[in-house]
């Protein structure tokens, strides 16, 4: 019998990232998953797919579905599992907290062993607000079933950038397959899984993904969005907009290094596949899925204003970030609210209040 893997979301990082990993590794990927429909298409199948941006398809398999309203069967798998996962964006994560709860009460009944729990939402408090609302969860008898617990930060690097139509739905992705995870956070060994590569201190880790993915990407899809491109591509064919990233990505490198203790031949490979990914002109990446969540994104550490203090501080030029935060403070999406607030207090409040309050940049 395959060993299981329970993942929590069967979104595009859950199915077409998690799960394939864990279809490489030999193990059977058990989805918890709030869509009735999904849950009976994956049940349906036993399986998803892929489509890498080459156009090649992957099937991977076996898989089954369990309503996430089904608390019972949640917490049976959960006994079960070889390992967890989650992937269902940082501020949904305290919801699970229920469910895994009731999961550790039947492990500790019925399968008495320590379980690592992979938290793959790209978030360097995503442990201590699944902790938090465990807490909440559990009676104070109860609380030491968290020693049985491994909280594991993860770096997700693949990019899924669309769901593609059918039964069940695919998910269009590159084929970076490395799982960083928090090594001091793991319960005795790593799960055999391929491309988990345990890293410490994973904070650095995290922040240069944080800043050189996913801060170079918003970089160019609020500039892209100032000058009216749809996809992350057509705004790299601008000269100007590659000029600042290029720039930026450069002006970052240096400053990683002067003041992490990376090695320099693996933090250049890194960097060098992170600029590759991002300029891949298969992904027709559109601007609106990079650029969504703009106050999330303009927090003090996230990746734009992260970024920019990071090169201000080690005396490198700021100015491509600069630049960014100041087209994510003009972005308007109209179906995005966090972009509907930001420009409420941008035309209430002003710009600067903004920076100050919000970002916290008391200079500018």
């Amino acid at each position: 019998m395959a060993l299981r893997a329970l993942q929590f979301g069967a979104g595009k990082i859950g199915r077409g990232f998690l799960a394939q990993l864990y279809a490489r590794s030999g193990f059977e990927t058990v989805f918890v998953e709030a869509r009735a429909d999904l849950v009976a298409s994956l049940n349906r199948h036993r399986a998803c797919w892929i489509e890498w941006t080459d156009g090649v398809r992957e099937t991977i398999t076996p898989v089954a579905a369990i309503d996430a309203r089904d608390t019972d069967a949640v917490a049976e798998a959960f006994a079960q599992a070889a390992v967890a996962s989650t992937a269902v964006g940082v501020s949904a994560l305290p919801t699970l907290a229920p469910l895994i709860a009731a999961g550790l009460r039947r492990r500790a009944a019925e399968n008495p062993t320590p379980l690592n729990l992979l938290l793959g939402e790209n978030a360097l408090d995503a442990h201590t607000r699944l902790q938090t609302a465990l807490l909440e969860q559990l009676a104070p008898h109860e609380q030491p079933l968290l020693t049985q617990l491994g909280l594991v930060r993860c770096i997700i690097g693949r990019q899924a950038v669309a769901e593609l139509p059918g039964d069940p739905p695919g998910v269009r992705v590159d084929r970076y397959s490395k799982l960083p995870v928090d090594a001091d956070a793991l319960i005795g060994e790593p799960p055999p899984i391929a491309g988990l590569q345990p890293v410490r201190p994973f904070e650095v880790y995290m922040q240069r993904k944080l800043y050189l993915h996913n801060g170079l990407h918003a970089l160019v899809a609020y500039l892209g969005a100032q000058k009216g491109y749809q996809t992350i591509q057509q705004a790299l064919q601008d000269a100007e907009i590659h000029a600042l990233f290029m720039q930026g990505a450069n002006a970052l490198t240096r400053a990683f290094l002067k003041k992490h203790p990376f090695d320099p031949v693996e933090h250049e490979e890194a960097v060098h596949d992170i600029l590759a990914r991002i300029q891949d002109p298969h992904l027709d990446d559109p601007i609106a899925r990079v650029a969504r969540e703009p106050l999330r994104k303009l927090r003090p550490d996230d990746r734009l204003v992260g970024a920019y203090k990071l090169l201000v501080e080690q005396g490198e030029d700021a100015t491509p970030f600069r630049r960014a935060i100041l087209a994510a403070l003009a972005y308007n999406d109209p179906t995005d609210p966090e972009s509907q607030q930001l420009q409420a207090w941008v035309r209430e409040r002003g710009a600067e209040w903004v920076l100050r309050e919000w970002c916290g940049l008391e200079r500018f």
